[in-house]
């Protein structure tokens, strides 16, 4: 059932997106506005990506917060703090579409509850450092309206709460039509 979704869900998105990127190829480039609301990562999807130099470099910032009940103690809450930063590169750029490469820094601080049996309620840090470089699509199917997609590679540097040892590890990434990013521009200069 889940297959038989996916594959409806990849035929409309291209239904709909190839007539809206076709008329494009007759314009020279896509203009659009300069900064754009949306996200990269899904994990701090509040966010903004600003295009600078003439947009061909531009910075990446997102946000992500969330509140969750403590699972042990009752009316106590753990909160998980997200920030991804990154560099937008032009690469190559057609008609309503950039290919980028996008090196980024993201952060997560997360509350676990620590609370021993029958103890007042304590918690402590998970945290985590991730470093990556990616290869990026950005399409543009309105004038100031793009989906993104990419892949890549990443280094992972998690800080467990408590005595545990620091643990690094290296991994590989990737964001398809289930998991886009996407930005409206509405303000700033076109180009």
């Amino acid at each position: 059932m889940n297959r038989t979704l996916s594959v409806l869900a990849a035929a409309f998105v291209v239904s709909v997106a190839i007539p809206a990127v076709a008329p494009a190829q007759e314009s020279m480039a896509a203009e659009h506005k300069s900064i754009g609301l949306g996200f990269h990562n899904d994990q701090a999807p509040v966010g903004v990506r600003w295009w600078l130099a003439g947009q061909k470099l531009g910075i990446d910032l997102g946000l992500g917060y969330d509140r969750t009940p403590a699972p042990f103690t009752a009316d106590e809450h753990l909160a998980t703090f997200r920030f991804d930063v990154g560099v937008p590169i032009v690469l190559k750029s057609w008609s309503r579409f950039h290919f980028l490469f996008r090196p980024g820094l993201a952060y997560e601080s997360q509350e676990v509850e620590t609370t021993a049996p029958l103890g007042p309620f304590e918690t402590a840090k998970n945290k985590d450092l991730m470093i990556t470089g990616e290869l990026e699509a950005e399409a543009f199917l309105l004038d100031n309206f793009s989906v993104s997609a990419s892949h890549g590679i990443g280094y992972d540097s998690f800080d467990p709460a408590g005595p545990g040892d620091k643990e690094n590890s290296f991994f590989t990434l990737g964001n398809n039509f289930t998991n886009v990013g996407f930005h409206v521009y509405l303000f700033g200069s076109d180009r």
